[in-house]
């Protein structure tokens, strides 16, 4: 088991968040869903530790053995650096092999001389998956990765991302009925800042 603990967040007086305990199973993949204002992007950040809940301290996750566990958090609308491809994607860890192997598994090879602000929506999120995915993190949060791209895309990129989070804890939220309806996923449905059982 892996304890956020509790989360509440106040924007203008209003809460916005209000969990009690957030809890989630160490190796499991889960998908938070729920209507748009419904706190999915907000709470992300949080247990990433963008930004800061009510009481003002980082988050920090927990194992049950008490170790610090490390956490990824990959945003819906990917940063993209005025380079080529392999430059955006070794931007901190310059192991090349690895980058090539990515390029390839997310069919984005014929990018390698463009110029990564002329790609479109999808390909964007394709090179920011690969970036993300050069390092290991032991927490992997992901907000909407793949909502640009076709549905082939998509299929291939959850492929990815499903080798990639293998002994990792998946959080991932997704409006995608397919990604939604996976039943090796838990799902954790949001309404108004509030985990719905």
């Amino acid at each position: 088991m892996i304890s956020f603990g509790s989360i509440k967040k106040t924007y203008n007086n209003q809460l916005v968040l209000d969990i009690d305990d957030f809890r989630v199973d160490d190796g499991l993949n889960y998908i938070i869903t729920g209507p748009n204002g419904s706190g999915k992007s907000t709470l992300a950040k949080i247990l990433a530790g963008l930004i800061l809940d009510d009481s003002g301290i980082k988050k920090i996750p927990m194992s049950d053995a008490n170790k610090v566990l490390s956490v990824g958090y990959l945003t819906q609308k990917p940063y993209v650096f005025d380079m080529n491809l392999e430059k955006n994607i070794m931007i901190k860890n310059y192991d090349k092999d690895k980058c090539e192997e990515l390029i390839n598994e997310l069919n984005i090879s014929y990018l390698k001389k463009k110029n990564a602000k002329k790609f479109s929506g999808g390909e964007q999120q394709k090179m920011s998956l690969a970036r993300f995915m050069m390092d290991d993190y032991d927490v992997v949060i992901l907000d909407e990765p793949t909502s640009a791209m076709d549905e082939a895309s998509k299929i291939n990129a959850m492929r990815i991302i499903e080798k990639y989070v293998l002994d990792k804890t998946l959080i991932m939220i997704s409006h995608d009925l397919k990604q939604i309806e996976d039943k090796n996923k838990t799902i954790i449905k949001m309404e108004n800042g509030r985990i719905n059982d």
